[in-house]
């Protein structure tokens, strides 16, 4: 199954798992980045620890078995599946006690990590959800115009329209006045072809809540077109395509992806470069994983930039949940901070949770000269 909207994490979420435990895997099975032989040490590795700390823990017999058994369930699906899987990741929910296991398609790979606990970890599919935006695909021509819905690389016809509007006709008549009342009676119904397109367009983006529109149609005919869209309609505008209403929907598929992925660079990188000038003049914002930590604990983050998958281990406190690299005690709380594995995902957490936008760069960025992560801030820092 291919994860594809927040309902699927939603359900994992609401499993509970008691008295037993859940395991939770996460597998980057991009072969366009890496080997198949580097990928199956990965796995292999995962588990491995996976079972050596399993041997440190203090739980019952039955609790303990069946989190054996997730983790063999999980070694024989690498085993078997892996050479022929096609995504760029996978992600594994196993809890052998209560007969559950789900796989799902990733879009793109995560960070590798395997984690057992009292519930499914699902964070990382949030993130993933929130890297892809809802498009609307809008093609329109003469007689026709489609909308179409394009997400996380699937594509579906979500509404079509056809006018009846009159073909041209060559000049006739006395003087050609026959032929100019018959054009102006072809631009009006062409007119209403397009007002009706105009007003479809603005129904089905409120109705869809969707993130960009992008148009197809004929350079003649845009100038006509995009004043009358309504303002909503303008501000999610992102593009235009080459597709036509008739185009194969693979191929408008395709260049919609395409853009997509051009204009999320873009953006990202406009993004990485005010954040650069704003560090460089000295202004509201801040890198480096110590001092970005530190802002995120006093709660002056605005926006938080993290190059993807970007890793590091650190501590975390257990009563304030504030974020350190090498800290033992907790600043703040004075109490014994814990061992945070991923403490670049804690960091993720803690923002979602404060409502922070978090931006995950894709490499090569310049952010990369700046410890891989950074935020902007609500206000100066202090000299």
């Amino acid at each position: 199954m291919k994860l594809s909207n927040s309902a699927q994490i939603e359900t994992l979420v609401q499993i509970k798992t008691h008295p037993f435990q859940a395991t939770s895997f996460y597998l980057n099975t991009d072969k366009g980045e890496q080997s198949f032989k580097a990928i199956n040490a990965a796995y292999k590795g995962l588990i491995n620890q996976a079972k050596l700390n399993l041997e440190m823990k203090k739980i019952p017999r039955e609790v303990q078995k069946s989190l054996q058994e997730d983790l063999e369930k999980i070694s024989n699906f690498c085993t078997s599946r892996l050479p022929s899987w096609k995504a760029p990741g996978v992600a594994l929910f196993s809890c052998s006690g209560k007969n559950i296991w789900q796989e799902l398609e990733l879009p793109h790979g995560p960070r590798n990590r395997l984690i057992q606990d009292f519930d499914f970890y699902t964070r990382p599919l949030s993130v993933i959800l929130g890297r892809y935006k809802t498009l609307c695909a809008f093609l329109i021509n003469r007689r026709e115009a489609c909308w179409y819905r394009i997400h996380m690389g699937e594509i579906k016809l979500l509404e079509s329209l056809t006018s009846e509007v009159p073909k041209k006709v060559k000049k006739g008549g006395f003087e050609g006045y026959e032929s100019k009342r018959i054009e102006r009676h072809i631009e009006a119904h062409l007119l209403e072809h397009f007002k009706k397109s105009a007003q479809k367009t603005f129904d089905i983006l409120k109705q869809n809540n969707f993130d960009w529109l992008l148009v197809g149609c004929d350079d003649q005919f845009y100038p006509q077109i995009e004043p009358l869209f309504h303002s909503y309609v303008k501000s999610k505008l992102k593009g235009r395509i080459k597709s036509r209403p008739g185009t194969k929907p693979s191929r408008v598929l395709e260049e919609c992806l395409e853009l997509e992925e051009n204009l999320t660079k873009k953006e990202q990188q406009e993004l990485v470069n005010s954040l650069v000038a704003e560090l460089e003049r000295g202004g509201r914002a801040v890198s480096g994983l110590a001092d970005t930590l530190r802002k995120l604990n006093n709660y002056e983050v605005q926006t938080l930039l993290i190059t993807h998958n970007f890793s590091k281990s650190g501590r975390v406190c257990p009563d304030c949940h504030g974020l350190y690299l090498n800290e033992e005690l907790c600043p703040v709380c004075r109490v014994k901070t814990v061992v945070a594995t991923d403490l670049v995902d804690e960091a993720i957490e803690l923002a979602v949770s404060r409502n922070i936008p978090v931006v995950q760069v894709s490499r090569p960025s310049r952010l990369e000269h700046y410890g891989n992560i950074g935020a902007f801030l609500r206000y100066k820092p202090q000299i």
